[in-house]
């Protein structure tokens, strides 16, 4: 379990009270990967919601055609960073995949485990996927970005 005071660093918790971070942080686990680590692959079932502690995680997607691999990287995540959102939105399935490229410490969250919490406290679970929604914003920001550096 990861101190609640550890997940106040994350904007994702910000308007969390200190019963809920507390409710919250029972829910995580602390994962250490060793470089080039795969977290999870593009396609897979979503089933868990991690935040960078340490380390550096590179988002894959396949631009190929179907049946083809042609994986394009976005840059490198760092500490404060959120990876593995879709394990919160339906239809729960890894939009991209994930890597660490060195080192990592990751905060996981059973996705499931993580909703249900926030069902049963729906004040809390605003701010949270208010939040969450501004992380998939700017996640689609930068792919759009770099889909452009490609076709110029």
């Amino acid at each position: 379990m990861i101190s609640p005071e550890t997940l106040r660093f994350y904007s994702l918790f910000a308007k969390q009270d200190s019963s809920m971070l507390t409710k919250i942080a029972m829910l995580s686990q602390e994962l250490e990967y060793e470089t080039d680590h795969q977290i999870f692959l593009e396609g897979e079932v979503a089933k868990t919601l991690y935040l960078i502690l340490e380390g550096s995680v590179v988002l894959t997607m396949n631009m190929g055609e179907v049946g083809e691999q042609n994986i394009e990287e976005l840059e490198p995540l760092s500490k404060g960073e959120v990876i593995g959102w879709s394990s919160m939105v339906k239809p729960h399935i890894y939009k991209m995949g994930a890597y660490t490229n060195q080192k990592s410490r990751l905060i996981a969250f059973d996705g499931e485990k993580l909703h249900e919490l926030f069902d049963n406290n729906p004040e809390y679970g605003y701010y949270f996927f208010q939040r969450l929604s501004e992380v998939i914003g700017a996640r689609l920001i930068s792919k759009c970005v770099q889909l452009m550096s490609l076709v110029v």
